[in-house]
């Protein structure tokens, strides 16, 4: 997916919201793991 000549703010602006939610789905996914891990363990 190639971003329009047009619109480069918007790529940039919806790359960094793209980002940022990636970021969070990685920290919670993480974090659910985690929770998981100490919950199993003895």
């Amino acid at each position: 997916m190639l971003p329009s000549p047009d619109r480069p703010s918007v790529s940039l602006l919806a790359q960094s919201a793209l980002s940022r939610v990636i970021g969070m789905v990685l920290v919670i996914a993480l974090l659910w793991l985690a929770i998981n891990w100490a919950v199993r363990l003895p």
